[in-house]
C-alpha cells in the first residue's frame, strides 16, 4: 500500500461527518420491521402454530427476506439508482475477501470446534441451512445496508459503533437479556470491522459468520425437523433471486442510457 493510500485510509477512519439523509429514515423503518417480525415470530406466533409454519414464514420469509433483503435492494437499486456494490454485494476484491474470510474462520471458529461433538445428520442439516440463510441476510442487512448507510452519514467509526448497537438491540426480538446483548455488541463490532476491510459480504459469508451462528445453534440444541432444511434453502434461493433481479434491473437501466 502506497503512502497516499495509507493517508487516504487513515483520513477515512478519523473523519467525522454530519450528513443525515432520507436513507437513514428507510434504515430505521427497515430495522423496526425486521425486529418487529422477529418479535412477532417468537412471542406472538410461536413455534407451535401450524406445525411451526407460521413462525417460519414470519421469521425467514417476511422478516429476513422481504424486510431484510427486499427493502434495501428496492431502495438502493430502484429508488436511489445505486449499484449492488453499495450494499456489499460485489465480487470485487473476491480473492482477498475469501482469503481473509478463511483466516478469520480459523482464528475465531476453529478453536471452538476442537472438542465439538457433531449431532446426527437429521439434526445438523436444518441448522446448517438456517445458519447459511440467516447469515446471508445478516451480512447484507447489517453490513451492506445499515453499516454503510450510517458510515455515509456520520463517518466510519460512528457508523460502525451505531450499527453494532442496533445489531445488539435487534436481539430484543429473541428475548435476550441485556447482558447477552452487551456481548453481541462486541460481536457486531468484530463483524463490522472485518466487513470494512473489503466492503464485501463475501468476507463474512458463507463460511466465517454462518459457522459462528451454527456453533451457537448447536450449543443451544435448537430442535428443527429435517424438512426445515428444505424450507431455509428455498428462502435462501428467494434471497438470491431478489439479488439477481436487482442486478438485472441495474444492467437494463445502464443499457437504456
Amino acid at each position: 500500500m502506497t503512502t497516499t493510500s495509507l493517508r487516504r485510509t487513515f483520513s477515512q477512519i478519523i473523519t467525522l461527518r454530519w450528513e443525515p439523509s432520507l436513507d437513514l429514515a428507510v434504515v430505521a423503518l427497515s430495522w423496526i420491521l425486521v425486529v418487529g417480525a422477529l418479535y412477532t415470530a417468537n412471542f406472538l406466533i410461536g413455534s407451535d402454530v401450524w406445525g411451526g409454519m407460521g413462525y417460519f414464514l414470519m421469521y425467514a420469509l417476511v422478516g429476513a427476506t422481504l424486510f431484510g433483503i427486499g427493502i434495501p435492494l428496492y431502495w438502493m437499486v430502484v429508488v436511489r439508482k445505486r449499484p449492488l456494490s453499495d450494499l456489499g454485494l460485489t465480487t470485487q476484491r473476491l480473492a482477498i475477501s475469501l482469503g481473509l474470510q478463511l483466516v478469520f474462520f480459523f482464528i475465531v471458529n476453529v478453536p471452538r470446534l476442537m472438542d465439538f461433538q457433531l449431532p446426527s445428520v437429521q439434526q445438523f442439516l436444518p441448522l446448517l441451512a438456517l445458519a447459511l440463510t440467516i447469515g446471508f441476510f445478516e451480512a447484507v442487512f447489517w453490513r451492506g445496508w445499515v453499516q454503510l448507510r450510517l458510515e455515509e452519514s456520520f463517518g466510519m467509526i460512528p457508523g460502525i459503533l451505531i450499527a453494532s448497537v442496533l445489531y445488539s438491540l435487534y436481539h430484543i426480538g429473541y428475548g435476550m437479556p441485556s447482558s447477552e446483548m452487551v456481548f453481541l455488541f462486541f460481536i457486531g463490532l468484530m463483524f463490522a470491522a472485518v466487513f470494512r476491510l473489503t466492503r464485501s459480504v463475501l468476507i463474512l459469508w458463507p463460511v466465517f459468520q454462518p459457522t459462528g451462528q451454527l456453533i451457537t445453534l448447536l450449543n443451544d440444541g435448537l430442535p428443527l425437523p429435517l424438512l426445515a432444511a428444505l424450507g431455509f434453502i428455498e428462502v435462501l434461493a428467494v434471497m438470491f433471486l431478489l439479488v439477481w433481479f436487482a442486478n438485472r434491473y441495474t444492467k437494463r437501466k445502464a443499457l437504456a442510457r
